[in-house]
């Protein structure tokens, strides 16, 4: 069963995807989408944030975001590539820039449907591809709120051990006891 810390811009859905793999003893790979400016760029996560045309996937207007489906198409491979065994695949974050890549959309249905373990920040708003994200059976969601999240990480946390069956580092928790 793949995570899906759902929420809306600013509610902490990286942070608490940061703190949980902080916890785990294992390799993490998959992608970071940082917005540079009026830019929206993929990265490798954990590799080095350098935007460039071919990592482009997204530019800010006044009042809205617009897709450049190109980049996602072109990351979308990266998505299904064999991993190692015992490793976690991060997505942060899906949105609705997604949805103008086919090829994406695809690859993270496929990479949800059985090819985990997956933690992913979902956007909370309603599309076509962000309904069937939320919705797929492969996946349980954890709603976050600026209110709730720092109860949410233990949640996630718990549920990713149970889960996913890795090995926990002694974690300080948010309220400083050892877990």
């Amino acid at each position: 069963m793949n995570v899906l810390i759902v929420g809306a811009r600013g509610a902490g859905k990286t942070t608490l995807i940061r703190r949980v793999l902080e916890s785990l003893d294992c390799p993490v790979w998959g992608f970071e989408t940082e917005k540079e400016g009026d830019q929206v760029h993929i990265y490798d996560a954990g590799a080095e944030h350098v935007p460039t045309e071919e990592n482009l996937v997204g530019l800010c207007g006044e009042t809205r975001g617009f897709p450049v489906k190109e980049g996602f198409d072109r990351y979308a491979p990266r998505i299904l590539a064999p991993v190692k065994a015992g490793s976690v695949m991060i997505m942060d974050e899906l949105g609705y820039l997604e949805s103008s890549s086919e090829l994406f959309c695809r690859a993270v249905l496929e990479r949800l449907g059985g090819r985990g373990p997956v933690i992913a920040a979902v956007k909370d708003r309603d599309t076509a591809f962000l309904s069937s994200v939320r919705s797929h059976p492969g996946c349980r969601c954890f709603f976050i709120t600026e209110e709730n999240r720092d109860a949410r990480c233990e949640e996630v946390l718990d549920f990713v051990k149970k889960q996913f069956q890795i090995t926990v580092r002694s974690w300080g928790g948010l309220d400083g006891e050892k877990h």
